[in-house]
């Protein structure tokens, strides 16, 4: 096991194998705009072709025909064949619950909306992005491990680095670190505080869209909460700014 010690924590090094990758030996970091037209505040588009709509039947797919729901309630196992499988988000393995799969679900959904979440990609992938970042900065991809949903790949001071992000009883945390976080997102604000390494999201789209930063622009100024009770904003774009309440 590792220290929650940003010069100490050591963790598994990530190899990759035809089915799966072990994430490397190393430091957990932290534990010691192209810009489009800025849009009418009554307007705001999807930032993908996907509609919300659309990808919530995508996910409720996966749930129907990715999945068998067995006589155990608490019991999730993958189908061993099917053609909708390789159409599906790669990284939603299986699940111990149901509680587990509705948090992935809204993980996944929030994901779509942060801009630095790079779905499949392999370890040497995620390296060569991040091989010449400023020191902290990092992205979200998926797992090559089959009981692992999403890494995290950052640029340290011995290089880039990878670390499975590991989800269990419905907590998240580093591999080799006892912290755990109720949200990947919490575990991410807090591995990007002050005190610890990570810096700045790569994010795919570069320069991002300007009304991205407008979202977390509010969501800094007013809180998640706060957005809510602004009475100059429209439903629409207070969905758009709920849609991923986070200031990273």
């Amino acid at each position: 096991m590792v220290r929650d010690s940003l010069n100490r924590t050591a963790v598994q090094s990530e190899k990759q194998s035809q089915s799966a990758e072990t994430e490397s030996q190393t430091q957990t970091p932290g534990d010691t705009a192209e810009p489009k037209q800025s849009q009418s505040p009554g307007k705001v588009q999807p930032e993908s072709q996907e509609t919300p709509e659309e990808l919530e039947e995508q996910l409720d797919l996966l749930l129907r025909k990715k999945f068998s729901f067995e006589d155990d309630p608490e019991s999730w196992s993958l189908a061993e064949t099917g053609a909708d499988a390789d159409c599906l988000p790669t990284h939603l393995r299986s699940f111990s619950s149901q509680a587990e799969y509705n948090l992935v679900k809204h993980t996944y959904q929030q994901l779509q909306h942060s801009g630095y979440y790079w779905g499949p990609m392999t370890m040497e992938e995620a390296h060569s992005i991040l091989k010449h970042v400023p020191i902290g900065t990092f992205l979200i991809r998926d797992s090559g491990q089959p009981d692992v949903f999403f890494t995290l790949s950052y640029q340290s001071d011995d290089g880039p680095t990878s670390v499975r992000v590991q989800l269990i009883n419905l907590l998240f945390n580093l591999y080799g670190s006892s912290r755990t976080f109720a949200s990947l997102f919490a575990l991410l604000a807090y591995y990007t505080s002050s005190a610890c390494k990570l810096t700045e999201p790569y994010r795919k789209k570069r320069p991002e869209y300007l009304k991205q930063m407008c979202r977390r622009a509010f969501i800094r100024a007013f809180g998640a909460e706060g957005v809510s009770t602004l009475s100059g904003l429209s439903t629409q774009v207070k969905s758009y700014i709920n849609a991923y309440p986070y200031r990273i």
